[in-house]
């Protein structure tokens, strides 16, 4: 039992892992049956770059293959919230994590809820944030309010709505609505739902932009514990490159009850979820620069 809920975890590398391993497996049997065999050497350059992309092919045949089975035989069959399918939804994500290095380290697991119905509202730096967020948090049924082109993202885009993700429309006053009654509807149903209330990825590493009022809309909505998260990264994280790892701090705030803003706006909450989350970030850049 120990075992299966460690697996469940979702992001141990299992997927990652199988994915090298295709990757050097069918590179490494182009190169023996198509070189090395003809004269006990590797010493034929176009048969090595053939096998190299004759690889990186499989490897996305490969990814293909994995995305259709397991949601044709697990996302397709099981309720949103489901453990099984988490654990694979987690595992898809987990592999640009693991691909790009992002080291990171969570502050304030503590301040979690038990129950898994609240909302989380987080600063957005990065592609990697959804990964980083869904990995580190892996006992709960983690999805996001996300952009309508994730839906074209090959096969994730159904998996993502089978997990519970929202697709918005912001060109789409009616759709927008929408989206919002379906975060609202999926968080009393068991999910965790992940908002970044700035609407889309900022590239300036320590700054917020304006946070969307109409964001703050869903947790008066949704009537749960609403817990703010700063995504902390050092300066040069969008700069570095592969093989270069990334490093951040998930930084988790106590959580605020429905009782505690359910009096305020939107727009005067968000204006205070902004300042709880800047405040971690100005913490970490003023220490920073004493150090």
């Amino acid at each position: 039992m120990v075992y299966y809920d460690y697996l469940l975890k979702g992001c141990d590398g299992m997927l990652t892992t199988s994915l090298f391993l295709v990757y050097l497996g069918s590179t490494a049997l182009g190169i023996y049956f198509f070189d090395f065999r003809a004269d006990s050497l590797i010493n034929n350059p176009l048969v090595i770059i053939l096998s190299i992309l004759a690889g990186l092919v499989i490897v996305f045949l490969y990814i293909i293959l994995f995305l259709e089975s397991t949601y044709f035989l697990i996302a397709k069959r099981t309720e949103t919230t489901s453990r099984l399918k988490h654990y694979f939804g987690k595992q898809i994500v987990s592999v640009p994590m693991h691909l790009f290095r992002v080291k990171t380290t969570v502050y304030g697991m503590e301040n979690l809820p038990e129950d898994t119905k609240f909302l989380i509202y987080s600063n957005h730096t990065s592609e990697l944030d959804i990964s980083v967020l869904m990995c580190h948090l892996p006992q709960y049924p983690v999805a996001f309010l996300a952009k309508q082109a994730v839906n074209s993202y090959l096969s994730i885009g159904k998996w993502a709505q089978s997990i519970g993700c929202v697709m918005l429309n912001r060109d789409n006053n009616r759709q927008g609505n929408q989206a919002v009654l379906q975060v609202v509807e999926n968080v009393q149903k068991g999910s965790t739902m992940v908002i970044f209330p700035e609407g889309k990825v900022s590239r300036d590493i320590g700054a917020l932009q304006k946070f969307r009022s109409g964001s703050f809309k869903i947790a008066l909505a949704s009537e749960v514990p609403l817990v703010p998260v700063s995504l902390v990264k050092e300066a040069s994280y969008n700069q570095k490159r592969w093989p270069r790892r990334k490093r951040l701090d998930i930084v988790i705030h106590p959580p605020l009850s429905y009782s505690t803003f359910q009096e305020l706006s939107s727009r005067q909450l968000g204006l205070k979820v902004r300042d709880i989350i800047a405040s971690k970030l100005n913490i970490i850049e003023q220490t920073k620069k004493t150090n």
